[in-house]
């Protein structure tokens, strides 16, 4: 028999979301840049206006 305690996910996991300042800079280092509409936004918001 299989254990179905193994297939439950934890209840509280923890989510990493990084700081706007460090993912800018990281994007800057992959030859990304922001446009200047999307400079004060948070990256939940960018998330939902280019969600897919």
């Amino acid at each position: 028999m299989a254990n179905s305690a193994t297939n439950k996910a934890p209840k509280n996991t923890q989510t990493f979301t990084p700081k706007m300042s460090n993912f800018e800079m990281s994007s800057r280092y992959e030859g990304l840049s922001m446009k200047k509409e999307n400079a004060g936004k948070s990256i939940d918001d960018l998330k939902l206006k280019y969600a897919r």
